[in-house]
């Protein structure tokens, strides 16, 4: 391959990537927004259900984005292997400096940040269902103080 060839495959291997993982965002951000808006209304099936929806769509996107990143840092290693005594007309391009090898450790950090978001908004549900439903049973037991009377 020619040093334009690969610089061109570097960029849409990134170009990739960040759309693999701009989908997993948007399931991340809709789980959130639902959870906002509807988990202290779920019944326990309806969550269990809804969860385990959110679970095969995190994972199917989620390594979607694992392995679009890891063929982009793999590539960058590649990249760099090949520049490694003289970078030519790639000497612009990242992996091809002193850093380019220490992308092959970055797919472990990529798989860190999407177990991070995962766990994260599975939290954040219960989180909110068990603040709403509690402030919700607060409401409904709370009984109005004399001074609260309206007259009629």
């Amino acid at each position: 391959m020619t040093d334009f060839e690969l610089a061109l495959l570097f960029s849409e291997y990134l170009n990739a990537a960040n759309f693999v993982f701009s989908n997993f965002m948007a399931v991340v951000f809709a789980m959130l927004t639902a959870s906002y808006f509807l988990a202290h209304r779920m019944g326990r099936w309806v969550a269990v259900l809804f969860l385990g929806l959110y679970t095969i769509g995190a994972l199917m996107t989620g390594s979607g984005v694992l392995f679009a990143f890891t063929d982009f840092f793999n590539l960058g290693v590649h990249i760099h292997e090949q520049a490694a005594g003289d970078p030519g007309a790639l000497a612009w391009l990242g992996p091809t400096g002193p850093g380019g090898d220490a992308m092959a450790s970055m797919p472990a950090f990529v798989a860190g940040m999407l177990a991070t978001a995962y766990i994260g908004s599975i939290g954040f549900f219960f989180v909110v269902r068990h603040n709403r439903i509690d402030a919700q049973d607060k409401a409904d037991t709370a009984t109005p103080d004399a001074d609260d009377e309206v007259a009629p």
